[in-house]
Parts: structure tokens; sequence; C-alpha cells
């Protein structure tokens, strides 16, 4: 039986994982439910490898040791994602073309649900805590994507310019680049980029970078060079079905995470934020008919 929650763990890690490590993976992902009750040698007995390497994997996938590394497994032993699993032999979310039209709308839903589940499963506090410090030490918030990833830097922006900062969204590619030419310590840049392979988004990286500005990205790959380019990153890891691609599963997952930044953001200098909401809510009244002064 697939241990989902290791899966989902170790999935975050697995685009830099070497041969040993992949073997290492995969014999956990499918491991029978004793799998916290063996010692280290019987693992690393089983798998084929050294004890060395088991201790070294736990710990490359979050663990500070192997014994940590059991109570966690045996703590979430009983964990099920919160939809139909995705079947691997067809590659979509158990989604069949005798399916009502409304069946498919609740498989939907629940594949949506898993997503929002999902979202925050990989985020500590500690990294909560750490991306909202680089927020509140900033004056301007920067929002960049590229492709699908724009519509999440969008949402984005269009939540956070309701906070006290200042906020700046650029759809254009080379505008993105001249303008990070003007970041300063006062700027916090967030790029967001599922697959964390995108050419544009990994080079916007790497000008920021050299820039005194704070970058925070989200991504669905653990091994991409954005994670290592940046201040912070949140991963958001989602399964791939026939015709949703990971990118779109994913924007439910971004703009969930995004939601919970955004709430702790305004809770913070409360009293600010407020009179920022109220101003933008006045401003946007003056577009709105007036009920009494309506005539049929």
């Amino acid at each position: 039986m697939k241990n989902h929650y290791l899966d989902q763990r170790i999935r975050v890690k697995k685009p830099k994982l070497s041969d040993t490590e992949q073997k290492i993976a995969n014999y956990l992902v499918h491991a029978e439910e004793t799998l916290a009750n063996k010692t280290l040698d019987e693992l690393a007995s089983e798998i084929g490898v050294s004890q060395s390497s088991v201790y070294q994997f736990v710990k490359r996938i979050g663990y500070n040791g192997f014994q940590e590394f059991k109570i966690d497994v045996a703590r979430n032993s009983n964990y099920q994602p919160n939809f139909q699993p995705i079947n691997p032999s067809t590659g979509d979310d158990n989604i069949t073309s005798e399916d009502s039209s409304f069946d498919i709308a609740k498989k939907v839903l629940q594949s949506n649900l898993h997503s929002l589940s999902n979202s925050t499963h990989f985020i500590t506090e500690e990294l909560l805590d750490s991306v909202l410090a680089l927020i509140y030490s900033a004056k301007t918030l920067h929002f960049f994507g590229q492709g699908g990833s724009t519509i999440v830097a969008f949402d984005s922006f269009h939540k956070f310019i309701r906070t006290k900062y200042r906020c700046n969204y650029i759809f254009d590619y080379h505008m993105q680049l001249s303008f990070v030419t003007k970041l300063t310590n006062e700027d916090c840049v967030f790029i967001f980029s599922h697959s964390g392979q995108t050419k544009e988004s990994i080079n916007l990286a790497r000008q920021v970078k050299k820039t005194d500005a704070k970058m925070i990205t989200l991504t669905g790959n653990g091994g991409s060079e954005l994670t290592t380019l940046s201040d912070e990153a949140i991963i958001v890891v989602t399964e791939e079905s026939r015709f949703r691609t990971e990118a779109l599963s994913s924007r439910i997952g971004y703009l969930n995470v995004m939601d919970a930044i955004y709430t702790n953001v305004m809770h913070h200098n409360y009293d600010q934020n407020t009179d920022s909401l109220k101003r933008i809510r006045d401003n946007i009244g003056t577009t709105k008919v007036d009920p009494q002064n309506f005539m049929l």
C-alpha cells in the first residue's frame, strides 16, 4: 500500500535525489505499515543499501535523525488524501467516459479540495514566520510570474494592494528585468514558477539576487535553482491528471498559500492595514451606482 504521507514529503526533494536515494525513496513510499517498527539495520538490509545511506536520506527529507523519522511516520500512519487518488494506469483522477457531468464535477471538486489541503502541508510555522518577517521588513512588494504563474502573481498583487504596503505587478518579462535594477533593501519580491524550470523565472531570480531586495519563491520543484536563489522558498506539491496539468491543479494551492500569508499580514499592524482597506473601499465605492438614484 502506498504511503501517501511519505510520498508527498519525499516528492519535494525527488528532482535532486541520487540513484541510491531514489531506491530508498521508492521503498519507503511503498513499504508496509510496519515501517515505523523497523530498526535502521533492518531497513537498510531490506532496501539493499548501507545504514549511513538510509540515515543520510531521512535527514535529506527533513528529519534530525532516524528516530524522529520513525516517530513521524507512526504519527501519520493513518494519513490519507481527502480525494480519490489519481489512477496510475490512466493518469486521471478516476474520471471515466461513463461518468455523468455531475459526477465529473464532484470529482474535480474532490481534487481541488485535495489541492487546498495539500498546499499548506509542507509549510512549517518556522517557514511561515520567516516569510512574514521578510514582508514586514519591506516597504514595497513585487509579484512576478511567467505563463500560467502570471495569474497567481496578479491575484496576489490584487490581494496585497489592500495592505499598507506599496505593491507592484508587471506582466512583460523584459519590463520585469528592467524594473529589478531599481530594487533596494526596502523591496520584497515574490516569484511564482510551478515547474521551477522556466528559464525566464530563473534568470529573473538571478537578477533579483544581485540586488539588496529579499526574494520569496513559490514552486512545485524543491530541486529548482529558484530555491537556492531565494531567501525563502515555499514548495506546493500537487498531482497531475490527464486533462489538468500540475500547473493548473496547483493554482488553487498557490492561491490558498497567498491567502494565508495575506491574512497574517493584514492582522499585523492591524490599524494601518484596516485604514488602507477602508480608503480603497471608499475609492471603489465611487464607481457604484447609488440605489436611491437608480430608476427603472
